[in-house]
């Protein structure tokens, strides 16, 4: 079965700083017409970084949407034409002030498919270094360290409620597993 819908017009009802909203009109499958309303969002990318001693570094970070400071791995958005590997090293210095001697893609994911065509590159950073943290003029947060099983947990049990940071834990758990298990 073909489920491809056709683009018959594209329409953008706001351009923002950071957000694009579009209204188009599709052909359906069935030959039918409908609308589609979605937000076009550049990409980001986020990072699990995992110190020698086992801990992963999160973040407290007031959000709007949500009124409510989350918890979450450090993550940024992607600029023009960026690579997100690029995008992640720069994020990972600017929130927590750490260098990494290793890294792995985690893949990616499309946090909420319904309503936007942001896509959200994952990583894994070992190897650590300290080093200065350098936030964004309109930037606020709070990092912290917890030991990565308990991050795990807490991803498990709904303390932990930001997609992306529950999709890259158990990402990196299961790369880890993998590479112990030769």
């Amino acid at each position: 079965m073909e489920l491809m819908e056709k683009t018959l017009g594209s329409h953008q009802v706001f351009d923002g700083r950071l957000l694009k909203v579009y209204r188009d009109e599709v052909e359906l499958v069935n030959g039918g017409r409908s609308i589609r309303e979605f937000v076009h969002h550049p990409g980001g990318a986020a990072v699990v970084a995992l110190d020698k001693e086992g801990n992963v570094y999160l973040e407290r970070q007031f959000r709007y949407p949500y009124h409510k400071v989350v918890l979450e791995i450090p993550a940024g958005k992607l600029e023009p034409g960026e690579d997100p590997a690029d995008a992640i090293r720069r994020e990972l210095k600017e929130e927590v002030g750490a260098v990494a001697g290793r890294w792995d893609a985690l893949g990616y994911i499309m946090p909420s498919v319904g309503y936007t065509d942001e896509m959200l590159y994952l990583y894994l950073a070992r190897d650590l270094h300290a080093g200065e943290r350098h936030l964004d003029q309109d930037e606020f947060l709070e990092p912290f360290k917890m030991p990565f099983q308990e991050a795990l947990c807490q991803a498990a049990d709904g303390r932990i409620n930001d997609a992306k940071t529950v999709a890259a834990l158990f990402r990196a758990e299961k790369l880890m597993r993998e590479e112990a298990n030769g």
